[in-house]
């Protein structure tokens, strides 16, 4: 076997001096040996390297394809399919990939029976408090704790609330969906702009249907135009061509949280008595709705006691305004998102509903199949709802392994009649995030919209 440098070469003759060339400017780029294999035209290249293998009792091999040398030394990167090496561009990456993956699907086992009846409770009343929830699935009130301070620091449980606020400030939710045709954005410009925006709540990237979701708020469908089309003409998208969607969405399973950003624009609805301001306005806010929201919504756990300390507020105000959002479903519940998931991606799919009274005769179908409880540590779904551009129906799953999307695809097609599925893979997102529980379906909008449907 020859070597050059720490190249390993499997071939026995000279390699041109092209060739060469292209391997020592390889060389800065990978910390592992290269290895070189002849082929058509050039050369294979590989990174390997050997690790331990304890269950084996013995060194594995590992390696990933790097690219090819052609004969006159022209390197050509690898175009990479497989999502177990999308986006990996050397082996020490591939191998963190790899363990990140394994740690996720250990992390997908429950180690108690126990484990998805109290994140059920976590997600719908964690505010019920220890004693309540332990009732509820017949353990003691230590071990409840036990389980419930576990879980937070397995899955990074921050509590929040589920709001329902945004049609009181005349607030409407709309999406934006963009393909793009050759050049796409730089990920870190694109996410200042859109962090810099109050109104959009979530943003993320993606690879295959499309590339780039933004759900935002918007007083009425031309404001939402005139809030996409600044976007669009900014310096980081002005020269990316693309093909754009935009429309409203409604959500009927799930829901994407509130970023403090917007509590900061919405402290200018808050009304203070003055001669030219006697009253409240109807898109106005007392102080205290404004403390209570904004604080439960950053942590949905702290105590009525501290909201009124910190805002100066008379003591058992924040209790009593509560009580009264819940009532006037401003809040619908305190609940959850884990912010260390144990999911492997997470993948959007959109039903374009090509034939309406087909999906409309099988309905029922459709609604067994996502209300269903998923059997991992989070709902099967962890958003659904419609859209208008394109027209059908957009689901948001978590997957634990390469298969899942397959197998979700299948499952859709299946229940659901007269669409068309495109799937799309985050890859990172760029504001916000989802909503990741296990919630009592039950609960739902989607439920209680349709209960005498599915009962």
């Amino acid at each position: 076997m020859l070597k050059y440098y720490n190249i390993e070469i499997n071939i026995m003759q000279e390699i041109p001096e092209q060739v060469r060339a292209a391997l020592e400017e390889l060389k800065s780029r990978h910390r592992h040996h290269l290895q070189l294999r002849r082929c058509e035209g050039g050369y294979y290249v590989s990174e390997a390297t050997s690790k331990w293998d304890p269950e084996k009792g013995r060194n594995r091999a590992i390696s990933i394809y790097v690219g090819k040398i052609t004969d006159n030394g022209e390197f050509i990167e690898p175009v990479r399919k497989r999502s177990s090496t999308m986006g990996v561009e050397n082996l020490d990456q591939y191998m963190k990939l790899s363990k990140e993956r394994s740690n996720a699907a250990e992390k997908q086992q429950f180690e108690s029976e126990y484990e998805p009846l109290i994140l059920k409770e976590l997600s719908t009343n964690p505010r019920d408090g220890i004693a309540a929830i332990s009732k509820r699935i017949g353990l003691t009130y230590s071990t409840t704790q036990y389980w419930i301070k576990k879980l937070e620091q397995k899955y990074g449980i921050k509590y929040t609330i589920e709001p329902g606020f945004l049609s009181h400030f005349s607030l409407s939710k709309f999406i934006a969906i963009a393909k793009f045709k050759d050049i796409r954005p730089n990920q870190e410009n694109l996410q200042k702009l859109l962090k810099a925006n109050p109104n959009v709540q979530l943003a993320f990237m993606a690879r295959g249907s499309y590339d780039l979701f933004i759900f935002f708020l918007a007083k009425d469908p031309l404001e939402a135009e005139q809030l996409i089309y600044e976007i669009r003409k900014s310096d980081v998208l002005a020269k990316c061509t693309a093909e754009w969607f935009s429309s409203y969405y409604t959500q009927a399973i799930g829901f994407i949280p509130i970023r403090d950003e917007f509590f900061q624009m919405l402290e200018k609805r808050v009304w203070h008595r003055s001669k030219e301001h006697p009253r409240k306005e109807k898109d106005q806010i007392f102080m205290r709705e404004y403390a209570t929201l904004r604080e439960l919504n950053n942590d949905g756990l702290i105590t009525f006691t501290e909201i009124d300390r910190r805002y100066g507020l008379k003591e058992g105000s924040a209790l009593y305004t509560y009580q009264q959002l819940l009532k006037n479903e401003m809040i619908f519940r305190t609940t959850i998102t884990m912010q260390n998931p144990p999911i492997k991606d997470t993948v959007v799919f959109i039903a374009k509903q090509l034939d309406v009274k087909r999906f409309i005769e099988h309905r029922k179908e459709w609604l067994a199949n996502v209300l269903s409880d998923g059997e991992g540590p989070l709902n099967k779904y962890i958003f659904e709802g419609d859209i208008g551009s394109p027209y059908g129906l957009i689901h948001i799953a978590p997957t634990y392994k390469d298969c899942n999307i397959e197998s979700i695809e299948q499952n859709l097609y299946a229940s659901v009649k007269g669409i068309k599925i495109e799937t799309s893979i985050i890859t990172k997102f760029l504001v916000g995030t989802f909503s990741y529980r296990k919630f009592d379906m039950k609960k739902s909008i989607l439920y209680k919209i349709n209960k005498q449907e599915i009962e």
